[in-house]
Formats: C-alpha cells, sequence, structure tokens
C-alpha cells in the first residue's frame, strides 16, 4: 500500500464524508446561536437533547467500526467509506457534544466524557497518520522482501562473510562469529523502536573491519569482499528494523486508542443513565 492508496481513504468519494461534517457542523453551529432557551444554554433543552442524542449515535458509529473493519466480507472499497466517515464525523462529535452542553464544562460525569470523547478522537488522529505512513514503511522498507526472506538472507550473509574471512585472522573472525551470534533486532520497547543501534554487533564488525589492515593482495580483496557483505547485512539490518519499529508504533497506538474508546462509551451509558434517572 503506497501513500496515495492510504490517502484516498479521507479523499473517499471527491471528500463526501468531509463534505457532509463540514454541513452537519454549519447547521449545528447556525442553530446553537439561533437558540434561545430563555436561560444559558445547556443539555436539559430541547435543543441539547437532540445535540446529545446525535451525539450518542456517532459515539456509538465510531465503535462500532472496530467490529465492522474485522468483517472482510465488507469489501475495501465500503471499509474504505467506513473509515473516512469514522475519522470525519469524530471530529465533529466534539464540536457537537459541546453545543450540546452549552460548553458547560466542569468536575462532572458529562465533562468526563467529552474528555475522553476528545482523548480518543484526538489518538485517532494519530491513527490517521498511522495508516497514512505507516503502511507505506512497512511494505517500501523491506523492498519487495518478505520479513522471512530478509531474516533468511542475513543468515546466509553471517556464512559467507565466515567463509570470506577464514584466512584474515583470528580478530576479524571473533568479531565476526559475535555478530552472527548476538545481532539482535528487536527486545525491549527501546530497541524495537530503534533504527541505527550505536552498539549493534554488525555495525561494530563493519568499522573493525574497515579499520583493518593485511600484508597481501589476497587477504586485501578478501577483506574487500567482507566489507561489501558486512555492508549488505547492514542495510537488510536497517530495512528490518524499519519495520519493526512502524509496527510497533501502530501496536502502540492501538493500546492508547482501543482503551479510550472503550471508557468514552462506558462513560457514554454512565451519562444517559445519569441524565434519565438522577437528573
Amino acid at each position: 500500500m503506497d501513500i496515495k492508496l492510504s490517502e484516498s481513504f479521507l479523499a473517499y468519494k471527491n471528500y463526501k464524508y468531509l463534505k457532509l461534517s463540514s454541513l452537519v457542523l454549519l447547521i449545528a453551529f447556525v442553530a446553537y446561536l439561533a437558540h434561545d432557551p430563555g436561560r444559558a444554554p445547556n443539555g436539559g433543552t430541547w435543543f441539547g437533547y437532540t445535540l446529545g442524542v446525535i451525539s450518542a449515535g456517532i459515539v456509538i458509529f465510531l465503535a462500532w467500526f472496530g467490529v465492522k473493519k474485522r468483517q472482510f466480507a465488507t469489501g475495501v472499497d465500503l471499509l474504505k467509506g467506513w473509515l473516512s466517515a469514522h475519522v470525519y464525523l469524530g471530529i465533529v462529535v466534539i464540536f457537537l457534544s459541546l453545543f450540546h452542553s452549552g460548553f458547560q464544562l466542569g468536575l462532572n460525569l458529562h465533562s468526563l466524557l467529552w474528555t475522553l470523547v476528545t482523548l480518543t478522537v484526538v489518538s485517532g488522529m494519530y491513527g490517521v497518520f498511522c495508516y497514512v505512513r505507516y503502511p507505506s514503511v512497512l511494505t517500501g522498507s523491506r523492498q519487495g522482501l518478505t520479513r522471512a526472506e530478509i531474516l533468511l538472507e542475513l543468515s546466509e550473509l553471517d556464512l559467507q562473510a565466515r567463509e570470506v574471512a577464514i584466512g584474515l585472522g583470528d580478530d576479524i573472525n571473533e568479531v565476526l562469529l559475535k555478530a552472527a551470534e548476538t545481532t539482535q533486532v528487536g527486545g525491549s520497547i527501546g530497541k524495537m523502536l530503534e533504527i541505527d543501534p550505536a552498539n549493534c554487533p554488525t555495525k561494530l564488525a563493519l568499522a573493525f573491519v574497515d579499520s583493518a589492515s593485511v600484508t597481501s593482495e589476497d587477504q586485501e580483496a578478501a577483506l574487500r569482499k567482507l566489507q561489501g557483505v558486512l555492508t549488505r547485512k547492514s542495510e537488510l539490518l536497517r530495512r528490518l528494523r524499519t519495520y519493526v519499529r512502524a509496527a510497533t508504533l501502530v501496536r502502540l497506538w492501538l493500546y492508547f486508542h482501543v482503551p479510550l474508546s472503550i471508557g468514552a462509551l462506558v462513560a457514554l451509558v454512565a451519562h444517559v443513565v445519569a441524565v434519565f434517572f438522577y437528573w
């Protein structure tokens, strides 16, 4: 998936949902200015209840997208439409809920709901960035190679390096052995976010080989070939680490966005119960 394809959900059917969401927001804003409840605007007026019902419906729709996107029979184009609506309506619901409450926010359940919805939408904006940016990284960083193919080629390069270095002395062979046995991709979250770690054993091995000196033309040729092998290995490691970093960032986003979405739904139910039974 390239960036243009990833961005197409934002421009779905000539920005259909951007236009629809803008129209809804404009109508709500004009209605809010024209509405005169005879007191401070709040969620207890007919206008406030109307916007509250609409906002609640949008929140439920946004949450339903998490279920809908797992229904593969939906089709790519229709799913793209759902995602487009998910993005634009998520922004709209922040303002609709403010109009619903008459901008009366404080230390109460209603404001908690608005805060959770807003945090969910803001985290969703980062998710949009993930959809647009990281799918291209996840494919482009590997340049047509699958993760398994990269790992296989890395193993082959380690064997090739050992064969080339047979006549280059014990020091070089020890460095290559350490690079083959201790080079790691991933691990802790910090390591999964690193693309070019300074202490990478393969990177250190390449630096050691670059500074090594030999006494014969055959050794010089072997040294140059070994440099090429280690350079290729370093390039593959960088691609693989770029992939792992992108996948980790997307996963970390979900760890925030999904719990916030669930929290917003729970707060919505509590808000509705409080209004109809205790208000």
